[in-house]
């Protein structure tokens, strides 16, 4: 089970690399996202979403969720995320975007079981590590594209996996730093143990 001192890190983590966006922008792909990394799949998921008016914090409707999805989707992408902020008259308040970075890191927690079997007995570093990868890669791409890193995983070399574990671009160099500092810190935790 994730901790509540891993929940409250994955969160810092997530909304440094992530950033924390209350209305909704487009990601590096394209995607209409919000929040914490937040990718809304369609203007149906947009939909069920709490978004209220910024001016008047009402509940918005259906159809004024619709003009911000569309607005927004019409982008070029590849902007920073405040790029889209003229685009749109919506936000989620704070707690709702808490809440949504929550239900992914639960949903995460249980994709990750069913990558690695052992994943509860794995350091907290190596947890954090692979929470940062399913949150940015996705389940298929971690368990499917990434075969060397999953072997070292799965057999505890924590130094190895940290050799594998670096991420092309727009992945930050810094992230990148972060998950195998994780990844060595846990491999030198396990030379110490007799």
């Amino acid at each position: 089970m994730i901790t509540v001192a891993e929940k409250s890190i994955l969160r810092k983590r997530l909304q440094l690399y992530e950033g924390n966006i209350p209305h909704m922008y487009l990601d590096s792909n394209g995607y209409v996202t919000v929040g914490v990394g937040h990718l809304i799949t369609n203007l149906s998921e947009a939909k069920k979403l709490l978004f209220v008016d910024v001016k008047t914090g009402k509940k918005a409707s259906s159809s004024e969720i619709k003009t911000d999805y569309d607005n927004v989707n019409k982008q070029a992408k590849n902007r920073i995320a405040s790029y889209y902020k003229k685009y749109t008259k919506l936000i989620l308040k704070q707690a709702e975007i808490d809440n949504l970075t929550n239900k992914h890191i639960n949903s995460f927690y249980f994709e990750l079981k069913k990558i690695y079997q052992d994943f509860d007995k794995y350091p907290t570093e190596v947890r954090l590590a692979l929470f940062d990868l399913i949150f940015n890669l996705g389940m298929p791409t971690l368990k499917n594209k990434w075969p060397t890193f999953n072997k070292y995983i799965k057999i505890k070399d924590w130094q190895q996996a940290a050799n594998n574990s670096k991420r092309k671009p727009p992945v930050s160099a810094a992230r990148n730093k972060y998950v195998k500092d994780l990844l060595e810190k846990a491999a030198n935790k396990a030379k110490k143990q007799p």
